[in-house]
């Protein structure tokens, strides 16, 4: 995400201070690369979930709602960032990014020497995550943050937000079968005093929650915009993860997707 850290570099120097993976509750990996031609491509996705998960920290794919407390009066989410080189081998380096694009850990560069393709990936990736053996983890509460109540699982998008092709397994996703109102339902609804914003085409919504913005895509809830301690907005969505910023009452959405892309919120009066 080039254009994520050259935005940060220039708007948020001197704001961001470096912090430690224990400061951090979850890693966010994404669905989808740029090295992959489709989402979860070999199943490198859930196999990078599940290695971070081995090491005792909390992870998923920007495809499911995060819990409740993500961000919730300090920033406690980490987003993935891969980097990877192929040749005679698969080289891959995992970066660990904060809400403000700062990186918090980088691995080592993990080294695929299996001649078949998709081995080589996994194998690439198994020996980059071995940095985080290193790190002996363990989450620590920041002393200023707020209670936020009973934790949700994690819970999956309804169909209808889920972009076509993603290929979920059953037993790779924790299914929450009790609803929990707490939890937005997936259509848009304009709350009495809630502000709304929305991009020109009225294909993007936002709408303001107690703790940030719920992203809406015709309709469908597709994800969350929450701001963090230092002014900045962390946007998780089943599209795309992105760093949002305001400007001339604006709210702007810049993530990586096939270059620099941006979305402009304008509010509803």
């Amino acid at each position: 995400m080039k254009g994520l850290l050259v935005f940060i570099s220039i708007f948020l120097t001197g704001i961001c201070q470096a912090q430690d993976l224990n400061d951090f509750k979850y890693v966010i990996v994404d669905n989808q690369y740029d090295f992959q031609k489709e989402p979860n491509e070999y199943r490198l996705n859930e196999m990078m979930v599940f290695e971070i998960k081995k090491r005792g920290i909390s992870a998923f794919r920007n495809l499911e709602v995060l819990p409740q407390d993500l961000n919730r009066g300090t920033c406690n989410a980490l987003s993935l960032r891969v980097n990877v080189s192929t040749g005679l081998r698969v080289k891959m380096t995992f970066e660990f990014v904060d809400c403000n694009g700062q990186i918090v850990l980088i691995t080592k560069d993990g080294i695929g020497r299996t001649k078949n393709f998709e081995k080589a990936y996994r194998e690439a990736l198994r020996d980059a995550m071995t940095t985080l053996d290193k790190v002996n983890y363990s989450y620590v509460k920041p002393l200023d943050s707020q209670p936020t109540g009973k934790e949700l699982p994690i819970q999956t998008m309804q169909p209808s937000s889920v972009a076509v092709g993603v290929n979920l397994k059953p037993s790779l996703v924790e299914v929450v079968e009790e609803e929990t109102s707490d939890i937005p339902k997936p259509e848009f609804v304009e709350l009495v005093g809630a502000q709304i914003y929305t991009t020109d085409s009225k294909k993007y919504k936002l709408q303001s929650t107690e703790s940030g913005f719920n992203i809406f895509k015709n309709k469908n809830l597709i994800g969350t915009l929450k701001k963090s301690q230092s002014g900045c907005y962390l946007s998780i969505t089943s599209d795309f993860t992105g760093i949002g910023y305001e400007k001339d009452g604006n709210i702007v959405i810049e993530y990586d997707k096939n270059g620099t892309q941006f979305l402009v919120f304008k509010r509803v009066e």
